[in-house]
């Protein structure tokens, strides 16, 4: 035996020593004999090699539930060369203890018999050797796949857990993986795919979702998160929602809606497939705000569960003048002056109060006193506010175009947007006011702009991911910005506020119309990489340390993501914008890499006559005829299918190409 061990000094030679041991234990078992004893003739034995202790927790579910399908191997125990009686239990030890526990509480007897194999104790090390050397542990599929044989062969989630000692969730869990689609599995079953990755994929039970969503993604992207997100780009996340959560779970499953719940998250996070029926829910519950606005007499009012930042710079604003008080608003100003005026009068009673408040205020300890006739003095101030707000009304020459919207905002709560103009008023709005400059066209109006204000920023959004993307993948381009940005700021140089690039790098907020696409992707992709490659707490000095490790491709990668976080080429109005376009022309930006005319992301937001006129100009005029006589959203589809090969860009994009 020790020259078997001795032995095993190489890979080859553990194989060996393990084949050896078992062909060992094979001679012994062929004489051994086979016997049944209760749990107190039995004793524990040295001989057993697993010395580590081990959780016990499933293998005792299994034999409560299923009985001891194993025998022990036993020898007869000996003390000062006499038998004592007892069976010292050589392998099978666990086992030995899990029936001990069971026949202590109840759940089986006494007398209960438990079959062993018979050796010697010269035989008992080399017979407990080879029996833990051939057990392997079970890969977690196999442990699923046997999950889901049960359920199918009828047995519940209950039965189940309590066979194997675990929760009803972990159940769950398991039969959702379980129901992984057979390829992807296989992988996980093969340890080329992680757990993670599978319960990110089993957010969704269509196979053929599953395995689209990790085909089109590069290995190096399928990221548990990102494959999450793939699947769930189309649904609604309750618990992220604003509509979702503006509804509620409670009433939209009581409504009869379905949420589906993803198991493997820790913060219950589920999805919901029935956007129709949640749209229908917030609108009804919003309605009964729109009802109560009514009564404020506004020309009209809407309802919109989503309303996007461009949506809303859609609308113009209700200009207000300002009118005379009325005989209780002007008593309360006058009120609230009296009160103001007694109170600066109390602390300049005190001659050293001035500066005593002053002192106190900036150590944070504003005295008892002192403290309560300030803070009395801005509630007057804030009164004054509200007063003299009251006194701004909308311009009478608006008020018969102005309206509100009702909307949910960012937080799952109604807002109201009021004095707004609908996007077709502003006009009206407009030529009531301006005056004849003489300047514009032939009839004395001014120029109607090509793109409207909410297609100016979605094309100026893509522009801007675009941008990004070329940043991030040209880190020494990306370092040269960033130098030219800390340098405007640190040294004075260039024109101060023209620039491209946010120093504080807070990304802007892009309109949610724009969140797609190629850069959007590559975007995203690349933000998720990134973060997987921080340390845990990748903060203060733990992350200092850990870029110290770091070679410099990596930092390089860092600096250029977080100076094209920064990047903001947002715009509403069609002028051109020098930085932007400067920037454009660094990175040597094509549009074409990035964005296509579509009917989702320009045609439907133009008018016919500029679809027509599009198509005429980057096809042929004779391209174009036929769409002239079709629908506005049939004219966008096929304008959409015969610019897909042609080269044609908005003049925002053009601009930024040709600069």
């Amino acid at each position: 035996m020790s020259a078997l061990i001795e032995s095993a000094s190489s890979p080859d030679a553990v194989v060996d020593h393990e084949q050896a041991v078992r062909r060992s234990a094979q001679d012994i078992l062929a004489h051994a004999t086979f016997g049944t004893a209760t749990h107190d003739q039995m004793v524990r034995s040295p001989a057993n090699t697993r010395k580590k202790p081990r959780d016990l927790r499933e293998l005792y579910a299994l034999v409560r539930a299923q009985g001891l399908l194993q025998n022990l191997v036993c020898y007869p125990e000996q003390r000062d060369g006499k038998a004592t009686g007892k069976l010292a239990v050589a392998d099978g030890d666990g086992r030995w203890q899990v029936v001990g526990t069971l026949i202590a509480e109840g759940s089986l007897p006494q007398d209960y018999r438990i079959l062993y194999l018979l050796v010697t104790e010269a035989e008992a090390v080399l017979v407990s050797l080879a029996a833990n050397l051939g057990r392997a542990p079970m890969h977690p599929a196999d442990i699923f796949d046997a999950m889901l044989k049960l359920v199918r062969d009828g047995h519940n989630v209950a039965d189940i857990a309590l066979m194997f000692g675990v929760s009803e969730l972990t159940v769950r869990q398991r039969l959702k993986l379980a129901n992984v689609s057979p390829r992807l599995f296989a992988l996980y079953r093969d340890d080329q795919a992680s757990y993670e990755q599978m319960a990110a994929l089993a957010v969704s039970d269509n196979h053929a979702e599953q395995e689209a969503a990790w085909d089109s993604l590069d290995h190096w992207q399928r990221h548990p998160q990102q494959l999450r997100r793939v699947l769930t780009m189309q649904r609604v996340a309750v618990r992220t929602d604003a509509v979702a959560r503006f509804v509620g779970v409670k009433a939209f499953e009581q409504a009869g809606g379905v949420v589906d719940r993803d198991l493997f998250s820790a913060e219950g996070e589920g999805y919901i497939d029935d956007v129709a029926l949640l749209e229908s829910l917030a609108a009804a519950k919003l309605q009964r705000v729109a009802h109560g606005l009514r009564r404020e007499r506004w020309a009209w009012v809407d309802v919109r569960a989503r309303l996007d930042t461009a949506q809303l710079a859609s609308y113009g604003r209700v200009r207000t003048v300002s009118v005379e008080p009325d005989a209780e608003q002007a008593a309360a100003l006058a009120r609230l002056d009296q009160r103001a005026a007694e109170l600066n009068a109390q602390l300049d009673a005190d001659e050293s109060a001035e500066a005593a408040v002053a002192d106190a205020v900036e150590a944070g300890e504003v005295g008892r006193d002192h403290g309560a006739v300030i803070r009395e003095l801005s509630r007057i101030d804030v009164e004054r506010g509200r007063v003299r707000a009251a006194l701004r009304q909308p311009d009478p020459a608006d008020r018969a175009l102005a309206g509100a919207v009702v909307s949910i905002d960012g937080d799952g709560k109604a807002c109201v947007y009021r004095g707004l103009i609908r996007p077709e008023d502003k006009g009206r709005m407009a030529k009531a006011v301006e005056p004849d400059s003489g300047a514009g066209d032939a009839g004395g109006r001014k120029p109607r702009p090509v793109h409207s204000e909410k297609l100016t920023l979605l094309l100026s959004a893509q522009r801007t991911l675009a941008l990004r993307a070329e940043l991030v993948r040209q880190p020494d381009i990306a370092l040269l910005v960033l130098a030219h940005r800390l340098i405007t700021s640190v040294f004075g140089v260039g024109e101060r506020g023209n620039s491209a690039v946010q120093l504080d790098t807070r990304a802007p907020v892009l309109p949610e119309a724009a969140l797609s696409g190629e850069a959007w992707a590559y975007w995203e992709a690349q933000r998720e990489a990134l973060a997987g490659q921080l340390p845990p707490a990748a903060s203060g000095a733990a992350l200092m340390e850990w870029l110290r490790r770091q070679p410099r491709t990596t930092i390089d990668a860092y600096i250029a993501f977080c100076t094209a976080c920064a990047v903001n080429g947002l715009q509403t109005g069609e002028r051109s914008m020098p930085a932007v376009e400067e920037l454009a022309q660094t990175v040597a930006l094509d549009m074409h890499a990035w964005w296509r005319p579509t009917a989702h992301d320009y045609f439907a937001h133009v008018n016919k006559a500029r679809i027509v006129e599009v198509v005429a100009q980057a096809v042929s005029p004779a391209a174009a005829a036929p769409l002239e006589k079709l629908p506005k959203d049939a004219a966008a589809q096929a304008a959409e299918r015969v610019l897909s090969e042609s080269d044609w860009l908005p003049p925002l994009f053009c601009a930024a190409r040709d600069a």
